[in-house]
C-alpha cells in the first residue's frame, strides 16, 4: 500500500507551539517511534469519543444565522482523538438522501452534501487554545492533506470547536459531548480498541485464492471503548476539482472513491464475529440502519475482517478478506 505523502505522524505541544515528531505510519513495517510522555498528557485530555450534541452560526454582530439543514433534523455525527495523536470524524444530515446504488450526478452531489468524514492526526497549542486536524484522507478531495484548525474549550464532558470564521464574517460552533465507555468491556474489546490503518482488501474464491480488491486504497477503521466504530477508505490518486463548481463527471469520480460509515458495534466473542451498526453511511454498499458481520482474526499486530462469504454471478463461493495494522493503544 502506497503511504500518503502527507503521513507524516504524530504531533506534540513545544513551548506553546504544535509540532510535528517522527512518529510515522511505516510503510517498511518498522515501528513508529513512541510519543512523549508530555504529548500523550496534553492528548489525553481529547482523547475518547465525542458525539455532536450542537452547532450555532453567528455572523459578524453576533446574530445568530439560520443553519440550513436544523430544519431537517440537523446532523449526527462523532469525532474520536486518540493519545497517540490520531483522529477522525463522521458527520450525517438526520435527513440522509434515499440509497441509490448507481446515483445520478445529481444524486450524488446531493449525498456528498450531506455528509462530512475525515481522518489523520492532531496537535494541540494549548497556549493559543488551538487544535489542528492534519487530515490523511477526506471525503472531498480538496480537504485531504490539509490542515484543520480548530478553536478549542473544554468544560466538563464538553468540547465546543469553532473552525475559522466565513469569508462573510459567519462564525460556526460544533458542541460535542464525551461518550462513555462501556461498562463491561470484554477480552475483545480490548484488543479491538484503537486506530488500526488499512493494509490490504482482498476476495477469496472457492479455490482458496485470493484477488487484490482496490490496490492502493487507503484508510481507517477506529474501535472505541465506548462501542463505537469509524470506517474511512479512500481510493488513490484522487483529483480536485478544476472550477469551483464540479462537473458531473467529477462529481461521480468523488462520489465512487470513498467509503465512510459510523454507528454502534457489537461483540459475538462465541461465534468470532463482530457486528457493526450503521447510524449513517456513504457508498458503503448499503444505507443506515443495516448491520454489517465481520468475522475476527488478530496476529501480533494485525486485525483481519472477513465477511461471511457470497456467491458471485456463477454461484461460486467468495468471501471478501481486509487486513488492519495497529497504529495506536488505548
Amino acid at each position: 500500500m502506497r503511504t500518503l505523502a502527507v503521513w507524516t505522524g504524530l504531533c506534540a505541544v513545544a513551548f506553546g507551539t504544535a509540532v510535528n515528531f517522527a512518529a510515522q505510519a511505516r510503510a517498511d513495517g518498522q515501528a513508529a517511534a513512541p510519543v512523549p510522555a508530555s504529548v500523550r498528557a496534553v492528548n489525553e485530555r481529547f482523547a475518547g469519543v465525542w458525539k455532536l450534541v450542537g452547532e450555532e452560526s453567528r455572523d459578524a454582530r453576533g446574530q445568530v444565522v439560520p443553519i440550513p439543514y436544523a430544519a431537517l433534523g440537523g446532523r449526527i455525527g462523532y469525532i474520536t482523538y486518540d493519545p497517540a495523536g490520531y483522529m477522525g470524524v463522521v458527520l450525517a444530515w438526520v435527513a440522509q438522501p434515499p440509497y441509490a446504488a448507481r446515483p445520478t450526478p445529481e444524486e450524488a452531489q446531493t449525498a456528498l452534501a450531506r455528509y462530512n468524514s475525515y481522518w489523520g492526526s492532531f496537535a494541540v497549542n494549548e497556549a493559543a487554545g488551538v487544535v489542528t486536524h492534519q487530515t490523511f484522507g477526506a471525503l472531498m478531495p480538496s480537504f485531504a492533506g490539509t490542515n484543520q484548525e480548530r478553536r478549542f474549550t473544554i468544560t466538563g464532558n464538553r468540547l465546543s470547536l469553532r473552525p475559522p470564521a466565513a469569508a462573510n464574517g459567519d462564525q460556526r460552533t460544533l458542541t460535542w459531548e464525551r461518550v462513555p465507555d462501556l461498562p463491561n468491556l470484554t477480552p475483545t474489546h480490548r484488543k479491538l480498541i484503537g486506530f488500526w490503518k488499512l493494509v490490504s482488501m482482498g476476495r477469496r474464491n472457492a479455490k482458496g485464492e485470493t484477488q487484490p480488491v482496490n490496490p492502493g486504497q487507503t484508510g481507517f477503521i477506529v474501535y472505541t471503548a465506548s462501542g463505537r466504530v469509524m470506517v474511512h477508505l479512500m481510493q488513490p490518486y484522487r483529483r480536485r476539482n478544476v472550477g469551483s463548481t464540479p462537473t458531473p463527471d467529477e462529481t461521480m469520480a468523488t462520489y465512487r472513491s470513498y467509503t465512510s460509515y459510523f454507528g454502534p458495534y457489537t461483540v459475538n466473542e462465541p461465534g468470532q464475529f463482530l457486528t457493526h451498526h450503521l447510524d449513517a453511511a456513504f457508498n458503503a454498499t448499503a444505507p443506515a440502519g443495516s448491520d454489517f458481520q465481520r468475522f475476527y482474526e488478530f496476529s501480533a499486530n494485525r486485525l483481519t475482517l472477513k465477511t461471511p462469504p457470497t456467491k458471485d454471478a456463477n454461484g461460486n463461493e467468495t468471501q471478501l478478506t481486509i487486513t488492519w495494522e495497529r497504529l495506536s493503544t488505548p
